[in-house]
């Protein structure tokens, strides 16, 4: 059951890409031409449960890298759950990899060769696309859970919450007033360290932990004790930027 509900998405993917059912081999070329990520409906997440595929249907395909990095940067600063799934089909994913993580989902690729003319199989892309997702059990059929890994998870559960605003395809639906609630949730504060990286023509990468980060949150924390806080016209001006590159995206990717 876990590997049809992968399959069936791995062939979705395929599908879009190439309206080819029958498709075997694959140049690098075609690799290229495949997406670098996807987003899945998020439906009703149950943290203390393997997740479902079956329920699950791919609202975006993010067929060059800057789409995909577009999207990860405005669930950060929008605070959206978008389904985000990472895809790796280049020919470098179709080797066996130098890992010491055993828990590491890593295939023995020579068990999977090329065509004769040196494209390569379906099987090869399939291996790579479990290798992106991470190749979890998932949840149907009769797929059961070990007692010690439930407890844990149903243990992780009380203690997490999802953060987010609005999931992606909730957005896209309409169900949420997404720019409102976005407004909101600047208008309460939560949104003062983006805005005023955006003030400051502060980018991105270096407003995030790991990154550069430290010397943001020290600027951004002298700024704050200096009276600093958002005015109508930034929180105005936020959104409106939110808004306009989260729609664009959206009618680059969506299904």
């Amino acid at each position: 059951n876990t590997i049809k509900q992968y399959y069936d998405k791995f062939n979705d993917i395929i599908n879009h890409t190439f309206n080819d059912t029958n498709k075997t081999s694959f140049s690098e070329a075609d690799l290229n031409s495949l997406p670098k990520g996807v987003s899945m409906s998020v439906g009703d997440f149950d943290f203390a449960s393997p997740l479902n595929f079956e329920s699950k249907t791919i609202t975006n395909y993010y067929n060059t890298q800057e789409q995909y990095d577009e999207m990860i940067q405005l669930g950060m600063f929008a605070s959206i759950n978008t389904g985000l799934q990472k895809l790796d089909f280049t020919p470098q994913s179709m080797q066996t990899q130098n890992t010491s993580n055993k828990y590491t989902f890593n295939p023995d690729m020579s068990f999977y060769p090329k065509n004769e003319d040196g494209t390569y199989t379906r099987e090869d892309l399939f291996m790579s696309f479990l290798k992106s997702t991470g190749a979890d059990a998932l949840k149907g059929g009769d797929t059961k859970m070990n007692p010690i890994v439930k407890s844990f998870k149903e243990a992780m559960a009380k203690e997490s919450f999802d953060g987010s605003l609005a999931s992606l395809d909730d957005i896209m639906t309409g169900k949420v007033d997404f720019a409102s609630l976005l407004k909101g949730y600047a208008q309460d504060g939560w949104l003062d360290a983006d805005i005023y990286a955006m003030e400051k023509g502060v980018k991105w990468q270096n407003s995030v932990i790991g990154y550069g980060g430290a010397w943001f949150d020290n600027q951004f924390n002298q700024a704050k004790a200096s009276g600093w806080k958002a005015s109508s016209e930034s929180i105005n001006s936020y959104v409106g930027s939110i808004m306009d590159r989260l729609n664009n995206l959206i009618g680059q990717t969506r299904v």
